[in-house]
């Protein structure tokens, strides 16, 4: 068996990877849907959207089989993402590379493999789209490209949900988790936004020469201090929600207080000593006010809104606001 090798953009690819926030999340039927599609069309027993870590391939969604995941070492992805064009292994028993894999000898007994890397816009293979059958095939010109074209769609489907500023879920990635959330809990208690807006923060960095935006800093900042959230969003402008269900064992409040102190000495031009804060407030599921997730939402938009009516800005500090707001995005785009 041969092990396959490590691309030379190792580390960057799998940062590109974990920056999707993709990686151990449940099952969606946004994914599920390719791999039924792709198993109807090529008529195979086993297709996965496999995502390829630092140790493993973890799969998003599979049809067919069981597993979760399988190490990396056995896998047949870790070699398909070393290329740009389709790997296909039409008979692994004639392929000194695969014979003795323990994929081929044991379950799922691979006979033929087929998988088409899915290409970040940045150009890192971050998994495959593959087909799986436990006897040889062969794939037409037209089925390779039919097999490239889905595994496209999927790259769509992944990058479609992240904000691609800070990494975080964007609006569309957090209600379609939030409306999972709410539709789960029978009384309709239990799950909570906490609003953040750093507004204020981007007008006092209007001088700041850092590389990194403020945006992403306090992007990095969220996902420390809340990484069992349900969805860590970047909703616009620079707002932020953090989608929570009700623990026991967790107290945001003293959570909120230590990470708006560190906000502040980390962003605040003179290290938290002034009033600058991010916090807007928080959003608690009501069911007597809201009928589902998209109502919990537009209390937030409600909320921020007023917050940026407020006058916190004087006409020369507005000026300012404006003029950061335009270098950031020059940043950016």
């Amino acid at each position: 068996m041969q092990v396959a090798r490590f691309p030379e953009n190792e580390a960057a690819r799998v940062a590109t990877l974990e920056s999707l926030n993709i990686l151990d999340t449940p099952r969606e039927d946004r994914f599920d849907r390719y791999t039924r599609i792709t198993a109807r069309i090529f008529k195979m027993p086993i297709v996965l959207i496999s995502l390829v870590d630092g140790t493993r391939q973890w799969f998003k969604s599979a049809e067919g089989l069981d597993a979760e995941e399988t190490p990396r070492d056995i896998s047949f992805c870790g070699h398909a993402i070393l290329g740009d064009d389709i790997l296909e292994i039409r008979n692994t028993r004639s392929d000194k590379r695969f014979r003795d894999n323990p994929l081929v000898l044991e379950q799922p007994h691979i006979r033929f493999y087929a998988g088409a890397p899915l290409e970040a816009p940045n150009g890192h293979k971050l998994g495959t789209l593959c087909i799986i059958d436990r006897v040889p095939r062969r794939l037409t010109a037209k089925e390779k490209t039919m097999l490239k074209n889905l595994a496209d769609m999927v790259v769509g489907e992944m990058i479609g949900h992240v904000d691609t500023e800070t990494g975080l879920a964007n609006r569309d990635a957090l209600i379609s988790v939030g409306k999972t959330c709410f539709e789960s809990e029978p009384t309709g208690h239990g799950l909570s936004m906490l609003l953040f807006d750093i507004s204020e923060i981007m007008a006092a960095q209007c001088d700041s020469q850092s590389e990194v935006s403020p945006a992403e800093t306090f992007a990095e900042l969220l996902r420390r201090y809340f990484p069992n959230a349900q969805s860590t969003a970047h909703v616009g402008a620079y707002h932020f929600a953090v989608l929570i269900k009700a623990d026991k064992d967790f107290d945001d409040t003293p959570v909120v207080n230590s990470f708006c102190a560190e906000v502040a000495k980390t962003l605040c031009p003179d290290g938290g000593k002034g009033l600058l804060s991010a916090f807007v407030g928080r959003v608690q599921s009501n069911p007597g006010i809201h009928e589902s997730f998209v109502d919990m939402l537009s209390q937030a938009d409600g909320m921020f809104f007023r917050r940026e009516k407020k006058p916190l800005l004087k006409d020369a500090s507005s000026s300012a606001f404006v003029n950061a707001m335009v270098n950031w995005r020059k940043t950016i785009f």
